[in-house]
């Protein structure tokens, strides 16, 4: 598989997108720095025992949510190791432990761990996700570029995606003859070949950034941050390069330097894969990531075959409905829907990664009869899936016909990023039709001729409303005015949107 990385940078703004064999897969944007991996010093506002959580105040306008299973101090073995440190190690997702439910089930108390306006460090373990607060984990951990330091708990894992056995073994024995007075480490996936002295090299530096860091907390304001995470193109760069990657283009020379300079110190195999782009047309348009933007911006996305998909994302939950369309190519309506099927899986797998879906997802495919194309549809999706990095389970065909899945949410969708609640229709995706505004805008002016003495009325609306008015709805406003017996006069405001309207009374 070929991979590129693009590096956009502004001064307003940084984006970059991950091209796989010439298709834009993935989209990181950020306009401000993000606040995931930031490490604070902490103070509980409030702690909550009916749900082991905690709020904790990090001097940021929303508080942060802690979860019992979240503190350092709460007892924790290899089975309860939960998801809060893989944060630090994003790339790679999983632990070597295995899936688990919530810790907090087994975890004590949270009212004997924590009490209300306490001091404690906190890390970022998940951004502000639309009216939430960022998620927080007192388990710090400090990722470098082989290793992830975890200066408070005791414990030595690998990344699930180093599979080989013996390579496994290896790189355990390693880390294991480390001698660390305290915390613990995770092995990462790009670590795989490397040798002993890289791995303590890497090791050191992050034993020096932990020491920096407690001194640091020592002196610190409640509130205030004692670590700051890197920006996007340095962290994308030390986390989501592998050996799949072979090139990373970069339109700015300042971020090209800085790059360069940070590769070299601690990535020097990646330092031969930075180009630098000085091209006057924008690196985005050369390889189409504007357009597939714009397409990832809209519910219906198309198929090749004729079909499309329509995805809608809700506050509970994603809904993607798989339609044949125009595409009657099959001999019959099972093969027409398994074909249409098959090609709907890799587009939807295309689009949760480029939009960054995430939550639980339910997948209305077209309905199939046979239990062995459902097998393969399963499949499919199955394989499709290996190459998302996010955490992903599917569920089987439910009662319903529907396929469920959950997929790792860790930021904001692209659609939340980039979009607003619509002014018109305040975000529910359609608008009152102009009928349906006419008639409640009689019903107003009847209420209005009522309320008030008056002789005449004169509407104030949108060109369009007017022409509804004076031609398909013009009988009405004449049984109106016998009705009220008052004149109702109609002018014209192409400054007004639809649904505003003014009944002004004379």
């Amino acid at each position: 598989m070929s991979v590129e990385l693009l590096v956009n940078v502004a001064p307003f703004e940084t984006r970059i997108a991950r091209i796989e064999n010439g298709q834009p897969e993935e989209i990181y944007i950020e306009r401000e720095r993000g606040l995931k991996g930031n490490i604070y010093k902490g103070r509980v506002q409030r702690v909550l025992p009916g749900i082991q959580a905690a709020f904790v105040d990090i001097g940021m306008e929303k508080a942060g949510f802690l979860y019992v299973g979240d503190i350092a101090t709460a007892k924790k073995t290899d089975d309860g190791f939960t998801e809060v440190m893989q944060h630090a190690d994003e790339a790679e997702t999983d632990s070597e432990a295995p899936e688990q439910p919530s810790t907090r089930r087994n975890a004590p108390p949270i009212s004997s761990l924590l009490k209300d306006g306490q001091d404690l460090m906190v890390q970022v373990s998940r951004e502000p996700i639309s009216s939430k607060g960022p998620r927080l984990t007192s388990q710090v951990g400090l990722p470098g570029r082989y290793l992830v330091y975890l200066p408070l708990l005791d414990h030595i894992g690998i990344a699930r995606r180093l599979e080989e056995p013996a390579e496994r073994e290896r790189l355990l024995g390693i880390c294991k003859s480390m001698k660390l007075e305290q915390g613990g480490i995770i092995i990462r996936t790009v670590a795989e070949g490397k040798e002993a002295p890289e791995l303590q090299q890497d090791l050191d530096f992050l034993l020096r950034l932990w020491a920096d860091i407690e001194k640091r907390t020592k002196n610190a304001a409640p509130g205030s941050m004692i670590h700051k995470e890197l920006n996007l193109y340095l962290r994308v760069m030390r986390d989501y390069v592998d050996t799949d990657v072979e090139k990373i283009h970069i339109d700015s020379r300042e971020a090209y330097d800085t790059m360069k300079k940070f590769a070299r110190r601690f990535m020097p195999e990646v330092a031969k894969k930075l180009y630098y782009y000085p091209g006057q047309r924008p690196i985005f348009d050369v390889y189409g990531v504007e357009e597939t933007i714009e397409l990832a911006l809209k519910r219906r996305v198309p198929l090749k075959s004729g079909g499309h998909i329509v995805i809608d994302q809700t506050e509970a939950l994603i809904a993607i409905d798989v339609n044949s369309g125009s595409f009657v190519g099959s001999r019959n309506m099972e093969e027409t829907g398994f074909k249409t099927n098959l090609e709907a899986v890799h587009e939807i797998v295309h689009q949760l990664r480029l939009r960054n879906l995430g939550g639980i997802i339910v997948v209305d495919f077209i309905d199939l009869q046979e239990e062995e194309n459902k097998r393969k549809l399963i499949e499919v999706l199955e394989e499709a899936l290996k190459k998302d990095k996010a955490k992903n389970h599917i569920v089987q065909f439910s009662e319903l016909g529907l396929v469920e899945m959950t997929r790792k949410r860790t930021r904001d969708s692209l659609g939340r990023f980039l979009l607003h609640e619509c002014s018109c229709c305040n975000g529910v995706g359609l608008a009152k039709s102009p009928s349906t505004i006419c008639y409640q805008l009689f019903r107003e002016v009847v209420a209005e001729a009522r309320a008030y003495p008056c002789e005449k009325l004169t509407v104030i609306a949108h060109p369009d409303i007017i022409e509804l008015m004076l031609g398909e709805e013009n009988e009405s406003v004449l049984q109106l005015e016998e009705f009220l017996n008052k004149e109702i006069a109609m002018e014209s405001n192409e400054h007004f949107t639809p649904a505003h309207y003014e009944v002004v009374l004379k």
